[in-house]
């Protein structure tokens, strides 16, 4: 369930992890305080970032199509440096490679031609925030950037990844987080559940005793994400993404229950077939291995 309704006056909490939801709260002009908060969290670059200016600011489409599993926002700040933040509810296999070609994609952007252009490259930023993990042993935060094998030798500055592999942050309260950015994305998971109000998630963030400064940018998001304060319109289209991604996560949830299943299956079969070779070579009936293994005698005999 993404969001709870609870008696009195306290208010549902929209699903950030909603195309829509996400893009409305981080995504588009209104959004830029909760972007830039986070970014500086995230990052804690030397000069924090003042501006944002959005590359892709089309405001949030009024109609129910779009995409559903992968969604991304766009923007530069004052320095010229870009940021590539993105969203992935549904695990893909080529997710690394995604975020190198569109990386490089914003890189080769910046070319200019003639002989006066001499590579000033900015730096590119590219931000992923996965529902799934992609490591057999997986750790919330993964940073790469473009250095020597082995060494801490760095070739260029001028690209960084970031992987958030968000079912590693497991925990229980806000104040087990160990720093600011984990604590934002720690909300971002109790919106996505739904089993608190905004009124509760802001008091945990107001008892937790933050800086005025840290607790405006997790209150912001908060503020923002009042399924209560959309117009009309804004709530029908929130409703039906919502709907969507809840459809979409039913029908993974049931690919991954059957591949699982399947798999049981197909190795109780195995082991089956593996005993029955054994007493074959015991020299047994075919009817006792059958009997024994509950395979048929056809299986028996063709094996």
């Amino acid at each position: 369930m993404e969001f709870m309704e609870k008696k009195g006056n306290e208010s549902k909490v929209m699903n950030p992890f909603v195309d829509w939801g996400f893009k409305y709260l981080f995504g588009v002009e209104r959004g830029k305080k909760n972007l830039l908060g986070f970014l500086n969290l995230l990052l804690e670059l030397d000069s924090p970032i003042v501006n944002l200016q959005y590359l892709n600011n089309e405001s949030i489409p009024l109609d129910e199509e779009g995409r559903e599993c992968i969604f991304d926002i766009l923007c530069e700040d004052e320095r010229g440096e870009k940021f590539l933040v993105e969203v992935q509810n549904a695990a893909i296999g080529y997710i690394r490679n995604r975020m190198v070609y569109y990386a490089c994609r914003l890189v080769d952007q910046m070319g200019e031609q003639g002989k006066e252009w001499k590579y000033d490259i900015k730096k590119v930023y590219s931000i992923c925030l996965m529902n799934f993990t992609y490591e057999t042993q997986p750790v919330l935060r993964r940073d790469f950037t473009l250095c020597e094998p082995g060494t801490e030798n760095i070739l260029s500055d001028k690209l960084h990844f970031i992987m958030l592999q968000l079912p590693c942050l497991e925990k229980a309260d806000i104040q087990d987080c160990e720093n600011f950015y984990e604590k934002l994305l720690y909300l971002l998971i109790q919106m996505k559940t739904g089993m608190k109000t905004i009124e509760e998630l802001k008091q945990e963030v107001y008892d937790h005793g933050l800086n005025d400064h840290i607790r405006e940018v997790f209150l912001g998001v908060l503020e923002d994400a009042d399924v209560m304060s959309l117009t009309p319109k804004e709530r029908e289209i929130y409703d039906a993404r919502l709907k969507r991604y809840r459809d979409n996560r039913a029908c993974l949830d049931y690919a991954i229950e059957k591949g699982i299943r399947e798999g049981l299956e197909k190795g109780q079969l195995e082991e089956k077939l593996r005993i029955a070779r054994s007493m074959k070579e015991k020299n047994i009936d075919s009817a006792t291995i059958a009997q024994c293994t509950n395979l048929t005698i056809e299986q028996v005999e063709a094996l």
